[in-house]
C-alpha cells in the first residue's frame, strides 16, 4: 500500500492548464481590440453628425436671411462639401458630404426654405 498521498498537480495538467489561459487572453485581448475599435469609429461618425448639423443650422440661417450658404469648408479632421439646388426663390435642397479619412463619408441631403 501507498501511504504517501499525491499532493499537487502533474505536468501534464499544468500544461493544459496553461494553455487555456494562453488561449484565453489571447481571444480576450482580440475582442477587446474589436471593440474599442467600434467604440472609436462610433465616437468619429458622431463627430461627423455633429459637424452635419452645425452645417445645417448654419445654412438654413443664411438661407433664411435671403443669402446662399457656403458650400465647403473644413471642421477639424473633417472636410464638408454641399451642393445647392436652388427650386424657386423661397426653396432649394442642399447635398451635404462630410468626409474623413480615405474612405469615410457620410450625406444627406436637407430642404432649405425661406
Amino acid at each position: 500500500m501507498n501511504w504517501h498521498k499525491n499532493k499537487g498537480f502533474s505536468l501534464l495538467e499544468v500544461l493544459a492548464g496553461a494553455a487555456l489561459v494562453a488561449l484565453w487572453s489571447v481571444s480576450s485581448l482580440q475582442l477587446l481590440q474589436v471593440g474599442l475599435s467600434a467604440i472609436d469609429r462610433a465616437h468619429t461618425k458622431a463627430k461627423a453628425v455633429e459637424v452635419l448639423m452645425t452645417y445645417l443650422s448654419e445654412a438654413q440661417q443664411t438661407w433664411h436671411r435671403g443669402n446662399n450658404p457656403k458650400l465647403s469648408g473644413t471642421s477639424g479632421e473633417f472636410d464638408l462639401k454641399a451642393e445647392l439646388i436652388s427650386i424657386d426663390q423661397f426653396n432649394a435642397t442642399t447635398e451635404v458630404t462630410v468626409s474623413w479619412g480615405r474612405d469615410n463619408e457620410l450625406t444627406q441631403t436637407f430642404w432649405l426654405s425661406r
